[in-house]
């Protein structure tokens, strides 16, 4: 009898376990179908709601990490921003610790230390510069599909090439040997970047704004034009648009 009752008890265990699991991969693809509708709030509900089922889950952690860059990236209040970036960041470095060989680990922690450098200023946004660079040529290597990445190494070396003379003093206090970088392989980035998702507008951008750093007006104004010619569907790509437009009409 009691073999019997033992043997109840752990299909029952194993049956409950089944339910579960297929339940938190019904709320995550629901999640992913809210994403990529861009309907971030809901995601983000679907994400709280599996993250109460199955908290250690990487698919969650670092999914929640991306959620809250996307309300920060969405919003020009800087109080909004501000909380999303931290509150995201520490989500980045649960996934990281969770699983150091998962690309989006690295992707998102890379993303998120570098938005919080720009949050606290020169001094730390050069400090954050290494980890930035580290985590994303790593996300790369294990995923080189992903534009996103090559993106943020595009983001990377224009922001370092474009250090005013005041924040090149900094970085040289901070570091003996300052980050190289270079408006060149921004734009040879970005081209990847394109190249892997055509449809991203932040990526016609920033290359019109490298390759006007480069004297190529005309291929800037190319690329502000096909940055213009991508439907909005975010907050985000309004802001976007508006720059590119505005930048345009400067040339």
């Amino acid at each position: 009898m009691r073999l019997i009752y033992f043997m109840m008890i752990l299909i029952m265990f194993v049956f409950v376990s089944i339910v579960l699991s297929q339940s938190v991969s019904d709320l995550l693809a629901k999640a992913n179908g809210k994403y990529d509708a861009d309907n971030f709030q809901g995601n983000f509900d679907l994400l709280k709601e599996v993250e109460k089922r199955d908290p250690e889950n990487i698919e969650v952690i670092w999914r929640l990490a991306r959620a809250h860059f996307d309300f920060s990236d969405n919003t020009d209040e800087e109080s909004v921003i501000e909380v999303n970036i931290y509150t995201g960041f520490e989500y980045a470095k649960r996934a990281l610790e969770k699983d150091n060989t998962h690309p989006k680990s690295h992707k998102w922690y890379g993303i998120l230390i570098g938005r919080v450098g720009e949050i606290e200023g020169t001094e730390q946004k050069i400090k954050n510069s290494y980890k930035v660079a580290e985590h994303t040529l790593i996300a790369i290597e294990l995923d080189p599909e992903d534009g996103g990445n090559y993106h943020v190494m595009g983001r990377w070396h224009y922001t370092l090439a474009d250090l005013s003379w005041i924040e090149r003093k900094i970085a040289s206090w901070v570091y003996a040997t300052p980050p190289e970088a270079s408006f060149e392989e921004a734009r040879d980035y970005f081209k990847q970047a394109f190249e892997k998702t055509p449809d991203e507008i932040r990526n016609y951008l920033w290359l019109g704004k490298t390759l006007i750093e480069l004297d190529d007006k005309e291929g800037a104004g190319e690329a502000f034009k096909q940055a213009l010619n991508i439907p909005v569907t975010t907050e985000s790509d309004r802001i976007l648009q508006k720059e590119a437009g505005e930048l345009l009409d400067d040339l």
